[in-house]
């Protein structure tokens, strides 16, 4: 689903019936898995460090989040804030943020480490 020239010159863009961050009101710790984001948000990922993964379906800031455990695996692999294009071509494209996950990877899973207080 495309988004029409009219609601891109709007402050606040809808794609699928739910509200896209742009530039202006991102932030990484009010964003949630499954929410929109336009493309602008993703080349500032990428273009501030050498992505870890550069794809339509995945592409992931350079720089480890965090660590989770693999259950797959069983060892603890780092996760990488990740992204991936559902609709439209750059410069126009809107994003999922998929959340902190492993390399190549755009679903979020494992185990967070545990932490003592």
């Amino acid at each position: 689903m495309d988004i029409s020239p009219e609601s891109r010159n709007q402050t606040t863009t809808l794609f699928n019936g739910k509200t896209v961050w742009s530039r202006d009101n991102f932030d990484y710790t009010s964003v949630q898995v499954g929410d929109y984001v336009e493309q602008a948000i993703v080349d500032d990922a990428v273009n501030c460090l050498p992505p870890a993964c550069l794809r339509d379906s995945c592409t992931q800031m350079g720089d480890p989040y965090s660590h989770r455990h693999d259950p797959d695996s069983g060892k603890w692999r780092p996760t990488y804030a990740t992204f991936k294009r559902v609709s439209g071509e750059w410069p126009h494209g809107i994003w999922e943020y998929c959340g902190h996950c492993f390399h190549s990877e755009n679903v979020e899973r494992g185990d967070d480490p545990a932490y003592c207080k």
